[in-house]
């Protein structure tokens, strides 16, 4: 928002607009206002929802369910891949705490907003698990979709949380940041590991390990300086 700011700013200043350029703060409350009038606007009865839902971050002793949704009708050709445009805000619901009858709760009040859902798409979360399966108690119509990047994770932790090699190659990983973070190399240091969710940024090192090997493979007569 700083930067938007900004950036009309210099705008008005180069085309000598003779207005006052707005805040930072103005352009938060705008989008606050969009946010609330996507939130609060009636929903399209209709038996092709699919819900997607997550809680955020929890700050202090709150956390939020957060319900978007997107008509089966409405999803982009085979080609692309869902945007923000073309979901819709359907619950956010604040707690202190969630467990599966919570987020059952949660889930029997927006039926009334959308109808009953075709599908529920999350994580797999313990409380949000819970919560899915006794909704489809009431309603067997619904699917329980597991989202795809984080069964692949779970893949992917299954297979390398005991392989020795992968094990070898994160923990010499650290090893080298450690070492040429403050040095003449450290422009090859590693990217950082994530404490949460690193199976789902494991590309992200992996990438850094062939370019490491394509690095050392090359003459070093011939190497450039550069940022892997």
């Amino acid at each position: 928002m700083r930067g938007a700011s900004r950036a009309m700013e210099s705008f008005f200043e180069a085309l000598h607009v003779p207005l006052a350029c707005p805040g930072w703060f103005a352009g938060r409350l705008w989008l606050l206002r969009l946010g609330y009038y996507k939130l609060m606007r009636p929903k399209v009865q209709a038996e092709d929802w699919v819900w997607i839902i997550d809680h955020t971050v929890q700050l202090g002793d709150d956390k939020c369910l957060v319900i978007l949704g997107v008509r089966l009708c409405d999803l982009p050709s085979t080609d692309g891949c869902i945007r923000h445009a073309d979901v819709e805000p359907i619950e956010l619901a604040p707690v202190k705490k969630s467990n599966g009858e919570v987020v059952y709760q949660q889930l029997e009040q927006v039926v009334s907003k959308t109808g009953v859902p075709r599908a529920i798409l999350s994580d797999h979360g313990t409380d949000l698990q819970a919560g899915i399966k006794k909704f489809r108690q009431q309603y067997p119509q619904t699917s329980a979709i597991y989202d795809i990047k984080h069964k692949t994770a779970a893949l992917l932790k299954r297979e390398l949380d005991q392989d020795g090699d992968w094990n070898r190659f994160t923990q010499l990983a650290t090893q080298t940041k450690q070492q040429v973070q403050q040095t003449a190399l450290a422009a090859l240091f590693p990217p950082n590991q994530k404490t949460k969710a690193r199976y789902m940024n494991i590309d992200v090192l992996v990438h850094w390990g062939q370019n490491m090997i394509a690095f050392l493979d090359t003459p070093q007569e011939v190497r450039k300086p550069t940022h892997i």
